[in-house]
């Protein structure tokens, strides 16, 4: 997976100042409402939950700098252009918050699961068990903290999804390994495979204990979820086009298909702030 380059605002600011605005994408990936309220100008907006399905709308032979509130939405934007073969995108740091001249906050970088495209079918699929419980247990967490009966009437939903997730990913090890074997000896065996923390994905909490104040409020705590749900997303679509069979790839792109699903449940949570 290529590293997105990182560029500051100031820097955003300088490459701005020397190109043309037809010769470059500046590419607004927050919520159609925080667009109204503050956008720079010449900004094309594409929310995130909605990126995967409008990739027609960006240019592919111009460089692309997206940004959002505080520069995370965009680095999981960065990296779903960069799975799909934008070969010239840049995060902006700090995002709009930044660019207004508020407290800026460093790379946002999740730390999702590393795909190299070398993974056999069975470590694609102990990867991605180890990240949908790694979310499962986000949203549940999440769920608990929540204080109204929508929050975590979401929360439980999301964490619902990643159970199907699971139970997929559960039955697809079994048609690899060619037998059958119960869910907790899969677990066991999964979790025995991977350094679950290092290679299998997300650690949130370790996340958040370092950009925390950029998701204290209900709206940050969506868009975190929107930032883990498009990396899953990308994770899918790459081990998707590595897969060594047809019915691995069948499997892959109907998880994939069901993230899109979930980034837009989010993007409507996320419109809802004001009902």
């Amino acid at each position: 997976m290529a590293q997105i380059v990182m560029l500051s605002t100031e820097q955003a600011k300088a490459f701005m100042d020397r190109h043309k605005p037809d010769e470059y994408t500046l590419l607004d990936v927050r919520q159609g409402w925080e667009y109204e309220e503050f956008h720079i100008p010449g900004a094309q907006l594409i929310p995130l939950v909605e990126l995967p399905d409008r990739l027609d709308e960006v240019v592919r032979n111009r460089p692309v700098i997206a940004y959002c509130a505080s520069g995370g939405r965009s680095m999981a934007a960065s990296v779903l252009l960069d799975g799909y073969g934008y070969g010239d995108v840049t995060n902006m740091v700090g995002g709009a918050l930044a660019w207004q001249g508020h407290v800026a906050f460093g790379p946002m970088e999740l730390g999702m699961i590393e795909f190299t495209g070398k993974e056999t079918p069975v470590e694609v699929v102990l990867k991605a068990y180890a990240m949908e419980s790694s979310l499962q247990r986000f949203y549940i967490e999440r769920a608990d903290r929540a204080e109204t009966l929508e929050r975590i009437e979401l929360f439980m939903e999301l964490a619902g999804f990643e159970d199907r997730h699971k139970d997929t990913l559960f039955n697809m090890y079994s048609k690899i390994v060619g037998q059958e074997m119960d869910i907790a000896t899969f677990e066991q065996t999964a979790f025995k495979s991977l350094a679950f923390t290092a290679e299998g994905g997300v650690d949130i909490e370790e996340f958040l204990e370092e950009h925390g104040e950029a998701f204290d409020s209900d709206q940050g705590v969506l868009q975190l979820a929107t930032m883990v749900e498009a990396q899953a997303l990308d994770y899918y679509l790459r081990c998707a086009r590595q897969a060594e069979d047809a019915e691995s790839e069948k499997v892959l792109q109907l998880l994939a298909r069901e993230e899109r699903a979930h980034l837009k449940l989010l993007g409507r949570f996320m419109d809802q702030r004001d009902k």
